[in-house]
């Protein structure tokens, strides 16, 4: 199983959707370096949001381990440029190809998502799960958010500052018992549940027991009353039956008889019904004639208001026809010409002319004669100036108008004449019809007049018979409601029966067992409360003691069993405790037997000697109780006031480590560079016992040093052979080990982004191969 590629969206500052491909490592190609991809970028750019996004996906819920506080602390905040966004979202994506995970599927996708809300999902191939779920998954896989599959630096030196109890935990867990061990707490809380359950059912039984005891006598007080209580039941079923029978044969007798006088009721009330529907019938044709008188006027009103229209526009179109003929005769034969620039070009162009032709005229003069007809020329070119002045200081000037237009004037003002006198004609002819449908309309008003008075004199006929008749319906009503109230008493006796029935013998009265025979009611009476009475010095008890004695009884024998079942499921559940102990025990032997070894092993590569190893120390934690248990290996020591102390031996592990050439008794005498030294080796040893599928490490090598990055980096190349390895590193050496160099850069957005290098894509002098 492989770690195919990582999709992050929304998480911390990758704001956008950010996908960390593996795809294309030696993993799935056969290459030598398999499965080493270095994730490199200035500190603050977000390199370890990628190891926290994974941690997240893979089920962690402390915000703390994140670096956050709360929930939404995850999700993409925002920035000047950016709006914060309302989730986050983590998808990895996991080669299942050896069916190491037990789903079938080739390719396992795992998703959580989260809301600025605060609620959350986890996905598994598109099918919602529950963590879990997801916790279980990856723990049958041996990885988890708690597994040595995402180790930072803080975390890698944990090991060494942990107490010596912390220590074994984290042993164990790279002893792969992370199955064992969530099977042997399910079981520990089953076996908690059911010892609660347990005690709870033997609360029960003794709270059941005396109770049970009691139903028994008052079950056989109730046996011995039985022959009192059927003879008091056949008593009440006689009586009752009797009362009963005889309510309902007076109830149907009054029925009837309200009942006929209803149809006699019904009858005269039809006849009533019939008068006012004739009577509204006659209303509504009153209304009617009426309306239609109403309407007449309204068209007569109209019809006059039309009449009145045509008049006037007869007056005003015989007044315009007159007009016209005096404008016929009084047509004017001079034209007044308003002055523009145009008529004043013209004017001056002829001016020009006869100006020309005067010049022309003077220069071939040869008598007086002829001098005179220029001087007279000329003074006439000299008024046609003056008159164009006038004509432009005034803005008009006056011409005649030619004859034939006169003539065309007067051929249209004859024409509107004669329009005129037929538009005189057709308003005459519209008034006399007019005036015609007004006639009919007053005729139609007489007629709607006379029917109205004839229709009112007989809707006057038709109230005189409705008060009569209303009058019968009124008393044959009071008949009918005398008969009613009888009913309604001997309902009220019937109700106050059945409700005696139902509270004395809870049953209906079809259920009496009546077969018709005379019942001395007083007598019965009597002997119903003499049984009642010997009932009662029985001692009361009802007919449900003994189905209740039989209910408890049946009870106490299902609880009895569920004790057994119970005592049974605790030994079964110890019995698994106990064995997933004996394997996590085994299997903790064995991891630590090896890592012990190898710690040695990697101990003196990555020092060039030294020695190291591991050692089991028993230790004993305790406190004070009221309880005395003595299980589990726990002593019990009692104090002068009388308290218990509990003490309970665990088994916590040791780190011894010496250097070349350097005694030391604890770990606290090794240097920053040493502890991070051992703290490696460590991990090395936990890898090579139970190597992941794919490890995660978020600079655990920052603290080397050329010499020791180098040896770091070749150890990681001897497990990448079976561990993918993907590492935040700032280390040169450490890059060189990787296939696939992932870069990320944040800008000044606050959003981190990815380049990617394939190394094979690097040339000899560093430069990017297309």
């Amino acid at each position: 199983m492989f770690l195919k590629k990582i999709e992050i969206t929304g998480f911390k500052s990758f704001a956008k959707k950010t996908t960390l491909d593996f795809s294309s490592s030696g993993v799935f190609n056969g290459g030598k370096d398999i499965g080493i991809t270095a994730v490199v970028g200035p500190n603050g750019s977000g390199k370890s949001n990628i190891a926290d996004a994974i941690r997240w996906a893979m089920g962690e819920q402390s915000m703390k381990t994140l670096r956050g506080k709360k929930a939404e602390d995850i999700i993409f905040v925002g920035s000047g440029k950016k709006a914060k966004l309302g989730s986050a979202q983590v998808s990895i994506y996991l080669d299942n190809s050896s069916k190491k995970l037990p789903l079938d599927f080739d390719e396992v996708v795992i998703t959580r998502k989260i809301y600025r809300s605060g609620e959350s999902e986890y996905i598994v191939n598109g099918s919602r799960v529950r963590l879990i779920d997801v916790v279980d998954l990856l723990a049958k896989a041996g990885v988890g958010q708690r597994s040595y599959c995402i180790i930072n630096q803080g975390m890698a030196d944990q090991i060494l500052s942990a107490t010596s109890v912390e220590r074994r935990s984290m042993l164990e867990e790279a002893a792969g018992v992370k199955e064992y061990q969530v099977k042997k707490e399910r079981s520990q809380r089953k076996l908690k549940s059911t010892k609660t359950n347990l005690e709870r059912v033997r609360e029960l039984l003794v709270e059941i027991e005396p109770h049970l005891r009691l139903l028994k006598r008052q079950s056989s007080k109730a046996q011995k009353g039985e022959q009192y209580r059927i003879e008091f039941k056949q008593k009440q079923h006689a009586l009752f039956g009797f009362l009963w029978s005889d309510l309902t044969k007076a109830k149907d007798c009054l029925k009837e008889e309200k009942d006929e006088i209803g149809r006699e009721m019904m009858k005269m009330q039809r006849e009533v019904d019939d008068l006012i529907d004739k009577l509204k019938k006659e209303s509504k044709n009153i209304v009617s004639f009426r309306d239609e008188i109403d309407k007449f006027e309204i068209e007569q009103s109209n019809l006059n208001h039309k009449i009145n229209l045509i008049e006037r526009n007869l007056v005003i179109e015989e007044g315009k026809m007159e007009l016209e003929k005096e404008k016929a005769k009084d047509i004017e034969e001079i034209e007044v010409v308003q002055v523009g620039a145009d008529m004043v070009k013209k004017r001056l162009s002829e001016i020009k002319t006869h100006q020309d032709e005067l010049i022309k005229r003077i220069t071939g003069v040869e008598s007086l004669e002829a001098l005179q007809e220029l001087k007279e020329y000329a003074h006439v070119i000299a008024q046609e100036m003056y008159e164009l002045y006038e004509a432009v200081v005034r803005g008009k000037m006056e011409k005649k108008k030619p004859q034939n237009e006169i003539e065309k004037q007067r051929t249209v003002n004859l024409k509107k004449v004669h329009e005129m006198m037929t538009r005189v004609k057709e308003l005459k002819a519209q008034k006399e019809a007019l005036v015609k449908q007004n006639d009919e309309v007053r005729n139609k008003i007489n007629i709607a007049i006379k029917k109205d008075r004839h229709e009112r004199k007989e809707t006057i006929e038709f109230e005189d018979k409705l008060r009569r008749k209303q009058f019968e319906l009124d008393k044959i009503k009071d008949k009918f409601n005398e008969s009613k109230i009888g009913l309604v008493r001997v309902e009220v006796k019937e109700e106050d029966l059945l409700r005696r029935i139902q509270t004395e013998m809870n049953i209906s009265p079809e259920k009496l067992l009546y077969k018709g025979q005379e019942v001395d009611a007083s007598q019965f009476e009597h002997d119903i409360n003499r049984l009642r009475f010997q009932l009662e010095q029985i001692g009361g008890i009802d007919d449900s003691i003994i189905e209740e004695f039989n209910e408890t009884s049946k009870r106490y024998e299902f609880l009895k069993k569920e004790l057994e079942d119970l005592e049974e499921a605790m030994k079964k559940l110890g019995a698994v405790v106990r064995e997933m102990d004996a394997k996590i025990k085994d299997r903790f032997d064995e991891a630590y037997s090896h890592i012990n070894k190898e710690f040695n092993k990697y101990f003196k590569i990555i020092f060039n000697g030294g020695k190291a190893k591991m050692n089991k120390v028993d230790v004993k934690i305790g406190g004070k109780t009221k309880k005395k248990d003595d299980e589990n290996g726990e002593e019990d020591v009692v104090d002068e006031k009388g308290a218990e102390e509990k003490i309970e031996t665990q088994v916590g592990i040791e780190i011894l480590a010496e250097p070349p050439g350097k005694k030391i008794t604890n770990l606290g005498m090794l240097s920053g560079g040493e502890r991070a030294l051992t703290s490696i080796a460590i991990l090395f040893a936990i890898i090579s016992h139970n190597p992941p599928p794919f490890a995660f490490l978020d600079e655990v090598e920052a603290a080397l040093d050329e010499a020791n990055s180098k040896r770091f980096g070749r150890i990681l190349s001897e497990f990448s052979g079976q561990t993918q390895f993907v590492l935040i590193t700032h280390n040169r050496e450490t890059m060189k080990e990787a296939a696939v160099l992932y870069g990320v850069t944040m800008g000044d957005d606050g959003i981190s982004k990815l380049l990617s290098v394939h190394l094979e894509q690097v040339g000899e002098e560093g430069e990017i191969k297309s």
